[in-house]
């Protein structure tokens, strides 16, 4: 069993994340946060509750679309873990600017509509650690709060429900796993991330942590707080 499965279980097991016999969407990019994440519920699967089913959707959007060569090596790791997967196409509107925010609202607009109209019980999508707390320290920066994304989230009254299963587990972790567990991907070169407020904020915190080894676990336990409260 994969070493990354306690965390896994863990953090499941305080939220309520994966319920017997749910039906679960697993948002995939083709990336290996969202791979692994893929992996380790078909591990789930397989030795704990065999009654939920999974399905994974990978949203095109045509202005970043992944390459061939990366869609054919996510078909072929879903089909290899008996996880269906479907493509869903998107576009940003030529008449609306193009950034990193109109496009994660499009991603969410198409998952969130696959999901409803195929009755999923949940959608998992694949934020690790270094993820919860570049977005506590994007709000800290922009907005003047710590809140960050949680564990399970319900969206539109409760008709959306969000879980991620990563939460608690870093970039690096992960990437150790995918590539012990051989899930090779390459990375995606998007133009439009390069100039994004979260690109930003992760240079910034890089350069902090590079003068002050403490200053991440610090404001995890401040993010965390703020979270709780």
């Amino acid at each position: 069993m994969s070493s990354l499965i306690p965390q896994f279980i863990k953090l499941n097991s305080k939220f309520n994340l994966i319920k017997p016999n749910d039906k679960i969407l697993i948002a995939v990019s083709g990336g290996s946060d969202s791979l692994t994440m893929a992996k380790l519920l078909h591990e789930y699967r397989l030795s704990i509750d065999d009654s939920i089913s999974l399905h994974a959707v990978h949203i095109d959007i045509t202005q970043v679309s992944i390459s061939q060569k990366q869609m054919d090596n996510l078909e072929n790791l879903l089909a290899e873990w008996y996880i269906p997967l479907t493509i869903v196409r998107g576009k940003i509107p030529e008449n609306i600017k193009f950034n990193c925010y109109t496009c994660a609202k499009e991603r969410r607009k198409h998952l969130c509509i696959y999901s409803d109209e195929n009755n999923f019980s949940s959608i998992a999508v694949g934020h690790n650690s270094d993820d919860y707390i570049e977005t506590g320290f994007m709000n800290l920066i922009y907005h003047g709060h710590l809140k960050s994304i949680q564990p399970k989230e319900l969206m539109f009254n409760g008709v959306i429900t969000i879980i991620r299963p990563l939460l608690t587990i870093s970039k690096k972790y992960i990437l150790s796993y995918a590539k012990g567990s051989g899930i090779i991907t390459e990375k995606h070169y998007c133009p439009y991330g390069l100039k994004s407020k979260r690109e930003t904020v992760r240079a910034l915190l890089r350069k902090i942590s590079s003068k002050n080894r403490s200053f991440s676990k610090n404001l995890k336990n401040a993010i965390d707080s703020w979270n709780k409260s």
